[in-house]
């Protein structure tokens, strides 16, 4: 424990040191997590001969990510409500296990159901993890370092998928015989589940519920909030239809889907893209989904930490979009007009701007709907993004097949123009940000603290 302040007539106040063995156990969780989501997709042109299947199966690899979640966000951010962090996690570990281990079955060419059923296993275990990082933020962290713990769960998703795209072109190639292939798959999917099960290990015996004294004012609020004065649970349901009433929450749900599912669409098809105008450079669409991932890890985190000394979550998620609106145009003219070598540079701007909306989004989200329980509105945020994404995806896919490229990016970028402008019309309303400055000025005026300790 680092810090206590407490008065005899306000809430006790308390800084655990093992804030940072539970994040990083969460952060490993979503690592293992997210690896194999592109994993098949960037390599969509290996796969294809290797299993004897489409583009489209292929493609289902990382969409059935999206299927699932449109049955399941909603149930899982109810297990998460109810029980929180614990089970939630241990639920999503045991998953991820169990569905890395069914795709060590389907390295063979004639297992394909087996990494389809792998992948649905696995995606499935996500579900139970995207609503948690504002509520395990706000559970475990001080209201100072909310932003950078959510942020770092966002980075420890986009580690993995980089992680998973980084490794794919060394795991098989077009060049490559069947037999090295195999021995390919075989070594990256036995060494993932070996991984995930020392991890779920770890996850039992260390991942603790909550600390026993909230880490600031304004979750010790949330936290009397959530019972009224009969001593009753607040009903989840009834939550989600509060949040649903709130038009500036609507407005924030219909352009954060917009920007992240046209993120889903573009990077599900890559290598279709990339096989289009590069053909002889197919092989290094891993390393430019890398790139992605990467400048949005950094981006991430350094969004999370302006939030945290900001608190300016509408001017910072507005950079986000229109910066994503402008590389999604830039993407679209140079892959068509230019070098492989300009394509990596913008589609690292790409990667800064349209993954780092996660966080000032989650956050805005809280603050939108302050004091429902965090993971309700993220819920529904993840819910609906699932459904548009994957239906993005398949206009996209289709499109790019019918029409082609140019159709299909300019689908993207008429997208992304209506999220922006709905990005601009949300109210500027920080209701928990609110709440925090009203409880520090009781206690100023109620005088100074108890003493710390240590």
């Amino acid at each position: 424990m680092e810090v206590t302040k407490g008065r005899l007539d306000s809430p006790e106040i308390r800084v655990y040191r093992k804030r940072w063995v539970i994040l990083a156990l969460f952060l490993l969780e979503l690592l293992f997590n997210a690896v194999p989501w592109m994993q098949y997709t960037v390599l969509a042109d290996v796969v294809t001969t290797y299993y004897g299947v489409t583009n489209s199966d292929v493609e289902w690899t990382a969409l059935v990510y999206n299927l699932t979640a449109m049955v399941l966000v909603i149930p899982a951010a109810f297990v998460l409500d109810k029980y929180g962090l614990r089970p939630s996690v241990l639920v999503a570990a045991v998953l991820n296990v169990a569905g890395l281990w069914l795709r060590v079955l389907g390295v063979w060419p004639d297992y394909f159901w087996a990494v389809l059923a792998g992948h649905a296993l696995v995606s499935m275990a996500t579900n139970f993890l995207v609503s948690a990082p504002p509520r395990l933020a706000a559970v475990w962290f001080p209201a100072d370092e909310v932003s950078s713990a959510v942020g770092a769960s966002i980075i420890g998703q986009m580690g993995g998928v980089s992680i998973g795209c980084l490794v794919a072109p060394v795991t098989a190639r077009q060049t490559w015989t069947a037999d090295e292939n195999f021995r390919g798959f075989l070594v990256l999917n036995l060494t993932l589940a070996v991984l995930a099960t020392v991890l779920l290990v770890a996850v039992f015996f260390l991942f603790d519920q909550a600390p026993a004294y909230p880490p600031s004012p304004a979750q010790a609020a949330a936290q009397a909030a959530v019972h009224d004065k009969s001593g009753e649970q607040t009903n989840y349901f009834r939550s989600l239809l509060k949040i649903c009433r709130n038009g500036g929450f609507l407005l924030l749900l219909l352009s954060f889907n917009i920007i992240l599912s046209v993120y889903v669409a573009i990077t599900t098809v890559l290598n279709r893209d990339i096989s289009e105008f590069f053909p002889e450079r197919a092989s290094e669409t891993g390393y430019l989904a890398t790139l992605l991932c990467l400048t949005g890890m950094v981006a991430t985190f350094g969004f999370g930490v302006a939030l945290d000394r900001t608190k300016k979550f509408k001017e910072l998620s507005g950079i986000c979009y229109f910066g994503g609106l402008a590389s999604i145009l830039m993407f679209s003219v140079t892959i068509a007009t230019s070098s492989m070598e300009v394509l990596y540079v913008v589609a690292g701007i790409v990667g800064v701007f349209m993954t780092s909306y996660f966080v000032p989004a989650y956050e805005w989200a809280v603050e939108l709907t302050y004091p429902e329980p965090e993971g309700n509105p993220t819920s529904l945020l993840n819910w609906l993004m699932q459904f548009s994404s994957l239906v993005i995806t398949l206009v996209y896919s289709n499109m790019f097949s019918a029409w082609g490229a140019h159709a299909a990016h300019g689908f993207l970028v008429v997208l992304m123009a209506v999220g922006f402008v709905a990005q601009l019309c949300i109210p500027k309303r920080y209701l928990r940000r609110e709440a925090e400055l009203a409880l520090a000025k009781q206690a100023a005026a109620a005088g100074p603290a108890g003493q710390p300790l240590l």
